[in-house]
């Protein structure tokens, strides 16, 4: 095709950019709302019914524009602030577990790694992948399946494993003192402790939790009730651990679960089911408690018991009934 033709690396991958960017939204995955047209659901290739069809070339022409735009953005702001020229940065495409970079040579590592069986990315690549001729090779991919049989199977213990190796990969880059954020979010404690594990055997002290809230509900939290789905994220962030490090995973005490959902639902301003779940699991996580008995399911038929409803339209908990709290 015309972009896989320009010879300029610089504009040929820009131009790439913006043409991926534009497959979701050009496709009949695309969903129609009487409203306003709603974008296609990242974790699936669901066609709805009807769908909302785009002008293809206008699509891409905004996106080049955007993208023009984007940049002199990002220059005006540089200038702005004393910089000359853009400073060097070079993007590498590796395995997690086998980086191409030296032992401590690195400040600070953000990751965020599949969250379990969330969502299958390198099955929903493939609709961008069969435009640019390239596929990921998933055997080593970071997921859990819930449908696969026999030795296929990608296993919690083999997502485990994983996890573990791509973070001792980190502390190996990281300069001594240097820091990790990971992100992470599910609605099973199972999946929390599989984590707190892996961070244990890492060589990792968790040192610090905090909720990454984008702002945007999930499907499910806009059309109905008390869902099992968690729609926002934690930061963990922790340091490599020392000599004197001697942390390690306990059951939590009697009744701490009752207590933490308290806590919780004591919090000041707006709380959906996802903050009261996800307070939970942040308190769990710096006693260094484990989570399995923390499943979203729990603290969702716990919050109802004790009388408090979801406003459908904002996801908000206000108090229906009577609250023994």
């Amino acid at each position: 095709m015309a972009i896989a033709a320009e010879r300029d690396d610089q504009v040929r991958q820009k131009l790439l950019f913006a043409f991926t960017a534009i497959l979701t939204r050009a496709s009949k995955r695309y969903q129609w709302h009487p409203k306003r047209p709603l974008n296609a659901a990242n974790q699936n290739y669901y066609i709805a019914p009807v769908f909302y069809e785009w002008n293809v070339y206008e699509l891409f022409d905004r996106k080049v524009k955007a993208s023009l735009r984007s940049d002199a953005f990002i220059e005006a702001e540089m200038r702005g602030r004393g910089f000359r020229a853009r400073p060097t940065s070079r993007y590498r495409v590796c395995s997690a577990d086998a980086l191409d970079l030296a032992n401590g040579s690195v400040d600070y590592v953000f990751t965020d790694p599949p969250f379990g069986s969330q969502i299958f990315y390198s099955d929903m690549n493939l609709f961008q992948e069969a435009w640019l001729g390239t596929f990921t090779n998933e055997e080593h991919e970071a997921v859990v399946d819930r449908s696969r049989r026999g030795s296929s199977r990608r296993s919690p213990q083999r997502y485990e494993s994983i996890i573990v190796g791509a973070l001792r990969e980190c502390g190996r880059v990281l300069k001594s003192g240097g820091w990790l954020s990971m992100v992470f979010s599910n609605s099973s404690g199972d999946m929390w402790t599989l984590v707190q594990r892996a961070i244990h055997a890492s060589g990792f002290v968790l040192e610090h939790v905090t909720l990454l809230d984008k702002g945007q509900r999930s499907v499910k939290g806009l059309t109905s009730g008390f869902e099992n789905v968690v729609t926002a994220d934690l930061i963990l962030t922790m340091r490599k651990a020392g000599l004197t490090d001697s942390r390690v995973l306990q059951e939590p005490p009697r009744g701490a679960l009752e207590r933490a959902i308290l806590n919780a639902l004591r919090q000041p301003g707006p709380l959906t089911p996802t903050h009261v779940y996800l307070w939970v699991v942040t308190e769990y996580l710096r006693n260094e408690w484990r989570v399995d008995e923390v499943a979203v399911k729990t603290i969702r038929d716990d919050v109802a018991a004790r009388g408090y409803d979801l406003d459908p339209a904002t996801g908000v908990l206000f108090a229906g009934r009577t609250i023994a709290v």
